[in-house]
């Protein structure tokens, strides 16, 4: 109880978070510029050439006004002990050509995990910092990119890593190849077929995006000892310790509808406005009145029914209960 493996030192040590960190930040703020980027440019073309626009400017869209999030687990599995492998048979010559042999076979075993996770948020509408002097320690900088980013098509060829003289942290590439900030950009381009792209009484909101990373490394090392008498055929000591390093990257970027789909799996999201209370001037009482005649006003019987206000028109959406808020967990 008194002695904690670090989930720090393995495969990702204390020594590479901060630079992995960075790299997690600058892919993410990346894609946010390209999605913002993007849906100015469809929303300019949209109206003269749809088909072009989403061909070109396909985007995700992401709401400036929530925040992102991504979570970093490291976790450590310790395992020590003697294996199944042991075993003490001890011999006895009874006479007449019997043999008695006594067979122990003890196992111990002892398991430690020990984990870490560090939550991080990001705002949506972080830009890509200005420009830094050429010369300075990548290091040591805080920027993402050498000099001032352009136009939006500037902006993709740094996405897509065609640019590497400019970029100050290493990249996280997809599959060895494509960069991290590239493939969310084809990822939210994908997820917006059904909406850019469908009809308006047939669309497919998308919401969130939500990706998880995670790498598994093992090692450990195993001794075996045996000895062969008259007495002990054989005694045979087996020990093993090994050590699991498990690392896992979770990834959160949110649309406009990120808060409604997650209520919506438990069944607490709606999509018409909530009903005004009974009696406010949204929502008047019927009134009926005895006996008055009132011009421009239906009558029968000397009964007149005063008819409620026209509805309001459809809001985005409103939640039937609040949210649950979990803090992160710990993978199995």
């Amino acid at each position: 109880m008194f002695v904690v493996h670090d989930p720090q030192s393995g495969v990702i040590s204390a020594g590479q978070l901060p630079g992995f960190l960075k790299s997690v930040r600058c892919e993410l703020v990346t894609f946010y510029e390209i999605a913002r980027s993007r849906k100015a440019a469809y929303d300019a073309m949209v109206k003269s050439n749809p088909e072009a626009a989403f061909i070109r400017y396909a985007y995700f869209e992401i709401d400036p006004r929530l925040f992102g999030a991504f979570t970093l687990e490291l976790k450590v599995t310790d395992v020590a002990g003697m294996g199944s492998g042991t075993a003490l048979d001890y011999r006895q010559v009874l006479g007449g050509g019997a043999v008695d042999v006594t067979h122990v076979g003890p196992t111990l075993s002892g398991q430690g995990t020990n984990s870490l996770i560090w939550a991080f948020l990001l705002r949506q509408d972080a830009q890509l910092a200005g420009e830094r002097k050429e010369g300075s320690p990548v290091g040591g900088d805080r920027n993402c990119y050498i000099g001032k980013i352009g136009t939006l098509d500037e902006l993709e060829l740094l996405a897509e890593g065609q640019d590497p003289a400019r970029e100050a942290f290493t990249r996280i590439r997809i599959d060895a190849q494509k960069p991290l900030a590239a493939w969310l950009r084809d990822n939210g381009a994908m997820m917006s077929a059904n909406f850019l792209a469908a009809p308006s009484s047939e669309v497919a909101e998308p919401a969130q995006m939500f990706y998880s990373f995670a790498l598994q490394v093992s090692g450990g090392i195993e001794a075996r000892y045996s000895l062969t008498n008259a007495r002990w055929t054989p005694v045979a000591v087996q020990a093993l310790a090994t050590a699991t390093q498990n690392s896992n990257l979770q990834l959160y970027i949110n649309g406009p509808g990120a808060a409604f789909a997650n209520a919506a799996k438990a069944g607490g999201a709606a999509h018409v406005p909530p009903p005004p209370p009974l009696g406010s001037s949204q929502r008047p009482m019927h009134v009926i009145v005895e006996g008055e005649r009132q011009s421009g006003e239906g009558r029968s019987g000397g009964r007149m029914l005063r008819e409620a206000p026209t509805p309001l028109p459809r809001s985005k959406g409103y939640f039937l209960t609040p949210l649950p808020v979990f803090p992160p967990a710990v993978t199995q």
